[in-house]
């Protein structure tokens, strides 16, 4: 019996289709466009000795920052168990929205999770459009450093603005390690090659980017000698 069209998983509608953003295809398309390398990528145990086991130490902490039940926006898949444990928090009467714009990374992720996690829903969308939905909580992990700083900007900005007034922003990124850190130099001279935006996440605070900072509060920890920062976004209560 075949389904009806509006059965279908966001992430196989071709209509749904968003365009690849120009900076994507050309740097990052021959790792997120290629369904065998992100299959070999996909391994928690690989991330935690890339970082010395803080890959399951941040992930962790970012799922600490959810509530059971709650409606979540991510804003880009991961590799490793980051998604997963953040949709065991939010557990089988919560919502979880998945945003991605490669459709490679959107299958991969629908086939790994759709059946342990059916509250989930994946999406074909760039981060850097509006987004006309309300949530509890967004999760931007590890995305912001792959993003020039104008669309680094938009997202950053979409997040908070989607936010329920009681909701929070949750960002997973790097940050300027210690000048002594043993990794400092190889992940500056890795960047250049391979993640040409990335270091001006060492040099700019993601608060700097928000058109109105002071309505927010907000919390900053960091991991790893500095090398990763989590920080978490709140609205501040309204005077009137």
């Amino acid at each position: 019996m075949r389904k009806k069209a509006s059965s279908i998983p966001p992430a196989k509608r071709a209509a749904d289709k968003a365009k690849i953003p120009l900076y994507q295809r050309e740097f990052y398309s021959w790792l997120y466009e290629s369904p065998r390398l992100t299959k070999w990528l996909d391994n928690q145990k690989l991330l935690n000795m890339l970082t010395f086991g803080f890959s399951s130490k941040m992930l962790q902490s970012c799922a600490g920052e959810l509530k059971t039940s709650s409606n979540v926006l991510q804003m880009g898949g991961t590799f490793g168990d980051q998604i997963g444990v953040a949709a065991s928090k939010i557990g089988i009467f919560g919502h979880y929205d998945l945003l991605d714009v490669s459709m490679v990374q959107l299958r991969h992720q629908r086939n790994k999770y759709c059946y342990l996690y059916p509250f989930m829903r994946f999406i074909n969308g760039d981060a850097s459009n509006p987004i006309d939905k309300q949530y509890d909580a967004v999760i931007c992990y590890m995305l912001l450093h792959e993003v020039p700083s104008e669309s680094r900007e938009k997202i950053i900005n979409n997040a908070l603005h989607c936010l329920k007034p009681d909701g929070k922003a949750i960002f997973i990124e790097y940050n300027n390690a210690f000048i002594w850190h043993p990794l400092r130099w190889f992940v500056k001279l890795f960047n250049r090659l391979y993640q040409p935006f990335a270091e001006k996440m060492w040099h700019n605070e993601i608060k700097n980017y928000v058109h109105n900072p002071s309505e927010y509060n907000w919390r900053k920890i960091t991991f790893f000698g500095k090398m990763y920062q989590k920080v978490v976004v709140t609205k501040k209560d309204s005077l009137y």
